[in-house]
């Protein structure tokens, strides 16, 4: 007859218990309403940011063409946007920054819609579906409103790029008026478009505010 080891059989039943014990302290999946919060929050903060990024690319543009007619005059044989010492070079770093910034940001609000879209048809009474289905929508128009954005300024640049190297060398007063008159066509094309952006987001961060009320 074989004798049991107690001593063995203990040391075993506690190593199950702690093993079950760190399992119920794993950190548990979030509930839809956690989810949604999360991502409704995600929503409000980086519209904010957004904004800001919208405004400092507003401000770029607007003194693009002051900064140029200035630093052209004291450096009449110099494509400025190559002079990483000059204003002109300045102001468009500053731009493409915010730009690369929206951009990232846009992906933080695509990743907030597919986790909104995956909850916009429930059924449970729990949850405000149709404040999620309004935000989801918004949140489609800005994914237009920046690929239109982006192709506006993508076209932009190249034009832009082509205007410092056609004037370096150019004096005819003329040819300069020319030349910044058809730059100046892209300028009101962004600024319309960035109105409309910032009106789509505008409306996008209400309903994300109105969402997290709802769930409060």
């Amino acid at each position: 007859m074989r004798h049991v080891n107690l001593g063995r059989i203990g040391l075993i039943g506690m190593l199950f218990l702690l093993i079950g014990g760190i399992s119920a302290c794993e950190r548990r999946p979030l509930t839809d309403k956690a989810q949604i919060q999360a991502s409704a929050t995600t929503v409000t903060n980086t519209i904010q940011d957004q904004g800001k990024e919208l405004t400092a690319i507003t401000n770029s543009l607007e003194k693009s063409q002051s900064l140029y007619v200035t630093e052209h005059k004291e450096k009449p044989n110099e494509n400025l946007l190559q002079n990483k010492q000059s204003d002109v070079y300045a102001n468009f770093a500053k731009r493409t920054t915010a730009m690369t910034t929206l951009t990232a940001d846009y992906k933080k609000l695509s990743d907030a819609e597919n986790t909104l879209s995956s909850f916009a048809k429930s059924k449970s009474p729990n949850l405000p579906t149709e404040k999620i289905q309004d935000l989801v929508q918004s949140l489609k128009i800005i994914g237009l409103d920046h690929d239109t954005f982006t192709q506006f300024m993508d076209e932009f640049t190249k034009a832009e790029q082509k205007f410092y190297a056609d004037t370096a060398d150019m004096t005819d007063e003329k040819e300069l008026d020319t030349a910044m008159g058809r730059l100046s066509q892209y300028y009101g094309a962004l600024y319309q478009q960035m109105e409309i952006m910032q009106a789509n987001l505008t409306t996008a961060r209400q309903q994300s505010r109105e969402l997290l009320q709802e769930l409060k």
